[in-house]
């Protein structure tokens, strides 16, 4: 069963989606609380892999010239398998099983079309992958990672108001 997340454990991550740098101590004057608590109660996010602390970096202007979005149909009964041998491709960044056909979609940031050539068929030679289509991403309109939290855990049915950020005792 998973761990349910407390009102404390929601405030930290609401502030951490809008600034990933902010210290501990910012953290506990923000929410009132001893900054012992909060470095615990990151620890204990990262640990059981709530959140994770990144710097996330615009591919393109890294320098990575191709981001593509790669649709992979698998044989049903080895979808598993299949992502477990994309799990181990350093070029994957992301995988995702799917509900319906193709059933997992990948992403890649890539510098070259021979290095998305190398990496198609690295994909295409895995045991039960049957189809295997590429589009790229033209450019990144909008992405963000600050999103929130679920109403169901955010507090807002239980009369905890969401935007006031002190806690409430």
């Amino acid at each position: 069963m998973r761990e349910r997340l407390d009102k404390t454990d929601l405030k930290i991550i609401r502030l951490l989606q809008n600034d990933g740098r902010m210290a501990s101590s910012e953290i506990a004057k923000t929410i009132n609380v001893p900054e012992a608590t909060i470095r615990y109660r990151l620890k204990k996010l990262i640990d059981k892999e709530y959140i994770q602390i990144v710097a996330a970096a615009n591919p393109i202007k890294l320098g990575f010239g191709i981001v593509a979005c790669i649709s992979i149909e698998a044989e049903i009964r080895q979808v598993d398998q299949v992502i477990s041998k994309l799990e181990k491709i350093e070029r994957v960044s992301y995988i995702a099983q799917m509900t319906s056909a193709p059933n997992i979609e990948v992403e890649t940031y890539i510098e070259t079309i021979n290095e998305l050539h190398e990496l198609l068929s690295q994909i295409e030679i895995i045991d039960g992958v049957m189809r295997v289509e590429t589009t790229f991403i033209r450019r990144i309109v909008r992405e963000r990672f600050d999103f929130g939290t679920p109403k169901y855990l955010n507090g807002s049915e239980n009369g905890i108001d969401p935007d006031n950020m002190k806690s409430q005792s």
